[in-house]
């Protein structure tokens, strides 16, 4: 098949290839009954990466904690520096986390959040949807994004499938806004485990019917630390 020839040659430099002949003669001069299909053209080295090498992405992560530990701790680290941005608006991550803390509490105090009751938030992009997100789980639910440009059928559903105790909106954020000071600043006890819910996002689904997908906070923190191992972000 030279289309599949072509595109094997193509991976490989003459260099490459003028090793692979040599391995292959080798074999075949050292073994003359040898059949084609029992060649070994890859070198032991090649043997290792493929087999061994490339297959080893086990990666080790802190599986007693949330996402909540981890962004606090980073805020001790690093209080003063620059974590959000919105057009001319700046937050470092103390005042971040302080705003983040009081939304928690005022969901916790007037909503009475738990551990793996959900929170719909319906926002338009601002830094308001980054507090939101943060404020839920700070508070101990799992948000549901909810796109302010989706047609009211599908919110509705979306709504009532999840049973959200509360919709985070524009009004909501106001009425918060209002009676923030009002509300705890210092981080808040924690009152959720790894293995509970830190998201719902729900998908059209083969049939158009929104079907909704539960992460929990320990799949949520293994893959925000492999994404930030593979950009090289530490």
């Amino acid at each position: 098949n030279l289309s599949l020839t072509k595109k094997f040659v193509s991976g490989y430099s003459i260099e490459k290839i003028a090793e692979l002949y040599i391995n292959i003669l080798t074999q075949l001069i050292n073994s003359s009954d040898l059949h084609l299909n029992q060649i070994d053209y890859l070198s032991a080295q090649e043997k290792q990466q493929l087999l061994v090498e490339f297959n080893n992405t086990a990666a080790a992560y802190p599986k007693d904690k949330t996402i909540v530990h981890l962004f606090e701790e980073q805020v001790a680290k690093t209080p003063n520096n620059i974590a959000l941005t919105f057009e001319e608006k700046e937050f470092t991550y103390q005042q971040l986390n302080e705003k983040s803390n009081q939304l928690g509490d005022y969901l916790r105090k007037n909503y009475k959040i738990q551990s793996d009751d959900l929170v719909g938030i319906r926002l338009k992009r601002s830094e308001w949807l980054a507090i939101a997100v943060l404020g839920v789980l700070k508070s101990g639910g799992a948000y549901v994004p909810i796109d302010v440009e989706y047609p009211q059928e599908r919110i509705d559903k979306i709504i009532a499938d999840s049973n959200c105790k509360i919709v985070i909106t524009e009004e909501e954020i106001k009425k918060f806004i209002i009676e923030e000071k009002n509300y705890n600043k210092k981080n808040l006890q924690i009152i959720h485990k790894p293995t509970d819910l830190a998201y719902v996002i729900y998908t059209s689904g083969s049939t158009g019917k929104p079907k909704g997908v539960m992460i929990e906070h320990a799949g949520m923190l293994n893959h925000m630390l492999a994404m930030i191992d593979q950009l090289k972000l530490n």
